[in-house]
């Protein structure tokens, strides 16, 4: 609103006072195409950093060059120039375009240049406290507005920083629970192989009873080599204790998340992979909960199969559209897709506007 206000004036004092047409054109073009950068890049990428940079440095420019744009003319006592509505509007862009030390440095010297245009000999001198006036006012404007921002900004971070922390916390406890229950089943097939054995010696009465029992103590002396070499050496656990404890995951992470269970199996699964598709599925369930809308239901559901399994978090909210997400967006890029393929899985993200998000996790034993 302001930027067209801008424009509206600069035509006005162009018509009245015939400014220098090309240097008139040079930073309505500069400050207009600013603009329209900005719109373009946070409509595409949801960033519009470069578009605030141009803004604040034409904004910088158009001060500069304001005494050629009049070409030795005077405007009447009273009017102030055009690019006055710049001042504030470019410090602000600043914030978005900048670092703090450097955007700080902006939201100063533009307030100052004006002051010291306004007591020049450009155009016609203005009272000195005016001017003084008029440089404050915009700097106030410009640096309340960026306080407003650098507070959200902070706390923004302190949330996403606590949400990691909370993930972490919340993979820690899944892969600890999906080692206690990969324990679990391993002590509960020890248990029952060594006891067939020692049932078979012990009704063992002929020769050909013994040799059975022979041979079940050979099978569970291999099966306890096998078991205990798997657990120590590569700590995989199963794709039914990884479901378990993926299933406790969604319920501690929120009631009214529905659950699907299917096909769960003995198919060992690295340990570095379970960790990756606990982290990827509850940094997913976190992303419906944030940004699908108050309105959404969100889903979970588990399948299994003899060489694998898949994994489906599902959303029916705003859903979006993931060429969309701007490079400084992590969450799903790093903490979904690339820690899960960079474990060995896959991941495919089905999202459309209006209709919702699936967000699909599967691995296949090679």
């Amino acid at each position: 609103m302001i930027s067209s206000q801008t424009l509206t004036n600069a035509f006005a004092e162009y018509s009245k006072y015939e400014l220098n047409p090309f240097w008139f054109w040079l930073n309505v073009g500069l400050i207009t195409g600013s603009n329209l950068l900005i719109i373009f890049l946070v409509w595409i990428r949801r960033s519009g950093r470069f578009g605030f940079i141009a803004l604040t440095l034409s904004s910088a420019f158009a001060i500069v060059t304001w005494s050629f744009q009049l070409d030795g003319m005077e405007l009447d006592p009273g009017e102030q120039p055009w690019i006055w509505w710049t001042v504030g509007i470019g410090g602000i862009s600043a914030v978005g375009g900048f670092g703090v030390y450097i955007a700080s440095f902006f939201l100063v010297i533009l307030p100052t240049m004006w002051f010291f245009l306004q007591v020049s000999d450009i155009g016609i001198p203005v009272d000195p406290w005016v001017a003084l006036q008029d440089s404050s006012f915009s700097f106030l404007f410009s640096s309340v507005l960026a306080g407003f921002v650098w507070v959200l900004r902070y706390e923004a971070a302190k949330v996403d920083e606590a949400n990691h922390e909370a993930n972490l916390a919340a993979i820690e406890l899944s892969r600890a629970d999906a080692i206690h229950r990969e324990r679990d089943r391993i002590d509960a097939l020890i248990h029952d192989s060594v006891l067939t054995t020692l049932l078979l010696a012990a009704s063992a009465e002929d020769q050909r009873s013994e040799l059975a029992a022979q041979e079940s103590a050979r099978a569970a002396i291999q099966k306890l080599s096998s078991l205990e070499h798997d657990r120590i050496m590569d700590q995989n656990i199963s794709v039914s204790s990884l479901f378990s404890a993926l299933e406790v995951a969604v319920h501690r992470f929120s009631d009214s998340v529905a659950l699907e269970s299917e096909g769960a199996s003995d198919l060992p699964v690295p340990a570095e992979l379970s960790a990756a598709v606990t982290e990827s599925m509850l940094q997913a369930l976190a992303n419906a909960k944030n940004h699908a809308g108050s309105g959404a239901s969100i889903s979970v559901f588990l399948k299994g199969s003899a060489k694998g399994f898949k994994i489906v978090i599902k959303d029916n909210g705003r859903g979006f559209r993931p060429s969309r997400v701007p490079k400084n967006r992590l969450g799903l890029r790093l903490s979904i897709v690339g820690r899960v393929e960079a474990a060995g899985g896959k991941v495919f993200i089905d999202s459309k506007i209006g209709v919702g998000t699936n967000v699909i996790i599967e691995w296949s034993a090679a």
